[in-house]
């Protein structure tokens, strides 16, 4: 009898340990990966990583009464992170794609943007994509800008047009003319950074037929393929930052704050 106990015991505690959708001594913690360079959803401010998708990070491991762990890593390890395991939840400003669909599930939509283009204020000849032709890109390492330009490259259109990857879009801006003669970026982030540097201009990244260069992108968060708890809560917490308007205070007040820090 006693044999049988302990084996149904051993059963319920495996049963609870897949719905808490952890096993072992991190139950309490949701480690969440993110790339700190991503303003105004993910960036560095009086020494501390905040930013909208931060606060979407916080209402979920406050739902799930877990301590948050943030850490900040290169923005292409994130997806495989949370394939392997390795993190709970990716969440850095990531479109939503077929193929990263691939590796990882995806909460609802939060956010939309298109892909923008950073100049030099005195480069009065850069607008469309087909000016970009020859030229030294600069983009955030992995990201979808990155894929975009390099896919640009690949078929002809941007001929002769080589990348340069950064760390953050803010720090591809910042060599633009000495490094990179362009930067290509999500439409928010280019906007910060040129409210922060009179020496720059942004438009969106279009055509000369004013077609874009990409269709407009989505950014989830992303969870581990098949833990519908987790997404569950995940997506609970954006529609309730949708309803009540706090996403857009959100992001009013983090871009006010990336501008104070130049992020």
């Amino acid at each position: 009898m006693k044999k049988v106990l302990s084996v149904v015991i051993a059963a319920l505690m495996l049963v609870s340990c897949f719905a808490l959708a952890s096993c072992g001594g991190n139950d309490d913690k949701l480690v969440v990966y993110t790339e700190a360079g991503f303003a105004p959803y993910e960036f560095y401010y009086n020494n501390e990583i905040v930013g909208v998708d931060i606060e979407i990070a916080k209402l979920v491991a406050e739902k799930m009464g877990k301590t948050l762990q943030i850490e900040d890593v290169n923005f292409d390890t994130i997806i495989g992170a949370v394939k392997s395991g390795k993190a709970d939840l990716g969440i850095a400003g990531i479109t939503i794609t077929a193929e990263r669909a691939e590796d990882v599930g995806f909460s609802k939509p939060y956010s939309s943007t298109e892909q923008y283009l950073i100049v030099a204020a005195n480069d009065t000849t850069t607008k469309t994509v087909e000016d970009v032709k020859g030229k030294k890109v600069g983009v955030q390492e992995g990201t979808t800008s990155d894929i975009l330009v390099e896919g640009l490259i690949k078929d002809g259109t941007l001929e002769g047009s080589t990348i340069t990857p950064y760390k953050a879009p803010a720090a591809a801006a910042a060599t633009i003319g000495s490094k990179v003669d362009v930067v290509v970026t999500d439409k928010l982030t280019a906007e910060l950074i040129v409210a922060n540097n009179s020496g720059l201009v942004t438009f969106p990244f279009v055509k000369a037929d004013g077609t874009p260069a990409a269709e407009v992108e989505e950014y989830g968060v992303a969870v581990p393929k098949g833990n519908e708890d987790l997404l569950k809560v995940v997506n609970e917490v954006i529609d309730e930052l949708l309803t009540s308007g706090k996403m857009d205070a959100y992001t009013a007040d983090y871009s006010a704050k990336a501008s104070e820090v130049g992020a």
